[in-house]
Parts: structure tokens; sequence; C-alpha cells
């Protein structure tokens, strides 16, 4: 178990590389963790069997910088050719090309950051699918938002603010439609309900009929995501 104080609240992490942390306030009195953990011990149980599954899955899938990328959510299925760069040039980058093909040029002795590269690019594309999709989406059901951001995060799918921005995963890309709409409805809902409250869960429902389902398959999706976008990665498949 590790500790560290770098957070407003406490939180419990699982981590299939560091195994359980604990972050705290700088202020925090440690003297309290070992409670604190107790009484968590469930959630970290069913966490820890979560990280072993994980874990087995890493060993029989060491992560390789990707040939094929399928993205199901919008339907897209890409093709990577790796191509060295000039010699001394910095960096690596994503270009598309026709037919379905991803060109990465770069130090491909390189692989972390042909991985950077590659998840660049990966945050361009959710912007150029996933923002138009949530537009729509607040159109058809009259709910309006501020802002919208899209990043990569490890622990959230996608965030509302009190300023009615929201946050979206570029991840959600690797997962099925109608359980990124859950995800895309569910922040719309926030910027009319901040919590999760009976009525937020009732507002969801109205928009989407099929909520528990897809909240259902959300718990488990990330456990299915390419084990490229999380861990060092080796040389590419060419």
């Amino acid at each position: 178990m590790r500790v560290s104080a770098r957070a407003r609240r406490v939180r419990l992490v699982m981590n299939v590389d560091r195994g359980l942390e604990v972050v705290i306030p700088r202020r925090f009195d440690r003297r309290r963790i070992p409670e604190l953990v107790e009484g968590k011990r469930d959630w970290i149980e069913k966490a820890s069997a979560r990280m072993e599954e994980r874990r087995r899955r890493l060993e029989a899938e060491p992560p390789r910088l990707p040939g094929p990328i399928a993205l199901p959510a919008v339907g897209e299925e890409w093709e990577v050719e790796y191509r060295p760069g000039r010699p001394g040039a910095a960096g690596a980058t994503v270009r598309e090309r026709s037919g379905g093909r991803l060109t990465l040029t770069g130090d491909l002795d390189d692989p972390v950051g042909c991985q950077e590269a590659l998840c660049r690019w990966l945050v361009r594309t959710a912007k150029r699918t996933l923002v138009p999709r949530l537009e729509e989406l607040a159109r058809q059901h009259r709910l309006e938002y501020g802002r919208v951001s899209v990043r990569q995060q490890r622990t959230r799918w996608g965030s509302c603010s009190r300023r009615k921005t929201i946050s979206l995963n570029a991840r959600l890309l690797f997962l099925p439609p109608a359980v990124v709409d859950y995800v895309l409805l569910h922040e719309l809902c926030h910027t009319v309900e901040m919590n999760h409250s009976p009525r937020f869960w009732t507002l969801l429902g109205y928009r989407d009929h099929d909520c528990r389902v897809h909240r259902k398959v959300l718990r488990k999706a990330g456990e299915a995501l390419p084990t490229w976008l999380d861990h060092e990665v080796g040389e590419p498949i060419v």
C-alpha cells in the first residue's frame, strides 16, 4: 500500500502496477489510514480481483504498439503503418490516409514517443466525432452545456463542472455507440442535476431507457481497453 499526500479529499486508487494507493490531503491525520482502509475492505477486495484479472491479461497480451485500431463508437477501423523519420527529427507524427490507413512517422526505436503520438491522434479523433454527437444529443433533449474538452483519463469516462463544462474521455471511442451515448447523456443530465440523487437517475432514465444496462456494461468496459493505452509499450507490429 502506498500513501500519497496530493489531494483535497481522501481517495483510494487501485493500480495494476502500484497496487493500492491511499491519496490524502497534506494535513490529513495518517493515524486514521488503517481505519479508513478497513472500512473500505469490500471495495478493496473487489478492486484487487479486477486488478489481478488485468495483470493476467497483460501477461498474456503484452503492451505493443498496435497494427489495427478499431473504434466501435464511431464505426471506424484503422491500420497503422510505421515509417522511420528523418535522422535527428524530434517526436513522432500521425497522419490519416485514404483507405483507413494511419501513417506514423518518427523514431521507431522510441516506442513511448510513438505511443504518445497515437494518443494525441486519439484525442483529435474524439474531438472530431464525439463533440458533434454531444451537440446533437443536447439539441435533441433540450439540454444546454458550456464548453467541452476531450482528454485521456484513467479513472473517468466523463465529467461535468458546475459551470456546465463537460469533459469527455477519448477512450470512449473503444466502446459501443449505445454506451457512449449513455455517458454523453449522463454528463448532459448533470447540467440540470449536479449529483446522483434519485431525481438525477429519473432524468437520465427518461432519456436513456436502457441506462441500467449501459451502466453495468460501462463498469467493466475499462478492463477490455487495448493494453497499449495505459502501459509502457514494446516495439511496433510491422
